[in-house]
């Protein structure tokens, strides 16, 4: 499970990608935008969950290999706190709510519930709540916080390098 103190850092490097994806695109921050972080949030979900596979219940292939899971994992990771750092969310004052949910099944239908909630009122409270459940499949998961923050930096780098290149 990732730390408060590593959500905040992770936060902050966040704003350092978006920082740069504005300026390097000439975009305003609005409604808009977070409105399309929403969407891109939902697709990475899908990625994800497609990779990880435990909806396919027509296929015995097997998950893909870890990397490639928390690869997809991380993606949503990046937009989800986009989208917090957007609406502003204080992370040191978040908090971990614990779900029931133990499957991720059960998150990927609570966290779509918790999309359209957010979606139409970019409430903090939802937002915790749905931040709580994506960080919850990554204990359902056991994808250690070292995973998880090497995955990060992996890919923000990554992130990075494709803003030079006119990705």
């Amino acid at each position: 499970m990732i730390t408060k103190n590593n959500i905040i850092w992770l936060s902050e490097q966040q704003k350092k990608l978006d920082a740069y994806i504005v300026e390097n695109h000439q975009l305003k921050v609005n409604k808009e935008m977070l409105r399309k972080k929403i969407i891109a949030f939902l697709v990475e979900l899908g990625e994800y969950a497609n990779e990880e596979r435990s909806f396919k219940y027509w296929s015995k292939k097997p998950s893909s290999d870890l990397a490639m899971q928390l690869d997809e994992y991380i993606d949503g990771l990046h937009f989800i706190l986009s989208i917090g750092n957007q609406i502003n969310v204080d992370f040191n004052n978040f908090a971990m709510i614990n779900f029931k949910t133990t499957t991720n099944l059960d998150c990927y239908f609570e966290i779509i519930s918790l999309l359209a909630k957010f979606s139409k009122e970019f409430d903090l409270v939802i937002y915790q709540e749905l931040l709580s459940c994506y960080l919850n499949i990554a204990k359902i998961k056991n994808y250690s916080e070292e995973e998880l923050l090497n995955a990060y930096k992996i890919k923000n780098k990554i992130n990075f390098e494709r803003q030079n290149n006119n990705y």
